[in-house]
């Protein structure tokens, strides 16, 4: 029994590089290894994980994209508006402290392509699969739902920074007189991911609802001013 307990000990503390000591023992619900060829002493442990990972998530469902290179390797890119230097150089600095290393840019028409290689990206990204994401089932596992709960304006910015924007919304009175005020929108032909926008409102308690057949609207005055606490319009 001594030799038994002393190999699970090790191969606990070997699977992932990101164990902390108290971590909880509910293995079946944690990610596992997805790489081909499977290396878990490279790959990342949700435990390891934390509100950087929320917000990257959020912009990868929004407007991101997993593709495979050489040799196993996968290639995570997210496109920004090349007007918004902040987003690009944020999106880098996530990314540099989710997996450590640097990312880098590619010049597009009109946007910019954010991109890191990667073998274990479709193991935090489970949700990658053949087609567009608005054509498949969209899921979260398990422990991406516990981190989102945990971090529920991380994910929204992220949403909110690759799908959505702030923006000032035009109206006349009765009395002919005209005045804005500002609103939320998030778009994606995803029913999937706009049920998760919803639901990731309701964790802070934003109200939102459906403007059309695509976009999510926040017009109420205190919910856009909780979505301004950290969000704001892009720059």
């Amino acid at each position: 029994m001594a030799n038994a307990i002393d190999s699970k000990s090790i191969v606990r503390k070997d699977l992932w590089v990101q164990l902390p000591p108290a971590a909880p023992t509910d293995l079946d619900s944690r990610p596992q290894c997805h790489a081909s060829p499977p290396y878990p002493l490279e790959c990342v442990d949700d435990r390891g994980l934390g509100s950087a990972y929320v917000y990257l998530l959020g912009l990868y469902l929004g407007d991101g994209t997993l593709s495979r290179a050489h040799r196993g390797v996968w290639r995570f890119r997210i496109f920004q508006d090349s007007r918004y230097s902040g987003l690009v150089d944020l999106c880098l600095a996530t990314i540099t402290e989710v997996m450590g290393g640097d990312g880098g840019t590619v010049q597009r028409l009109g946007c910019t392509e954010i991109y890191k290689f990667w073998k274990h990206w479709i193991c935090v990204f489970p949700q990658h699969g053949a087609g567009p994401k608005h054509l498949r089932r969209i899921q979260l596992e398990t422990w991406q739902r516990r981190l989102v709960e945990r971090f529920p304006r991380d994910f929204l910015r992220g949403l909110i920074h690759s799908d959505g924007c702030r923006a000032m919304n035009n109206v006349r009175g009765a009395n002919g007189d005209r005045y804005e005020y500002p609103r939320y929108f998030f778009t994606n032909h995803s029913d999937d991911i706009r049920e998760l926008f919803v639901w990731a409102c309701g964790l802070i308690g934003v109200d939102c609802r459906p403007n059309n057949r695509w976009n999510i609207s926040v017009a109420r005055r205190a919910s856009v001013a909780k979505l301004d606490e950290f969000i704001g319009p892009k720059s």
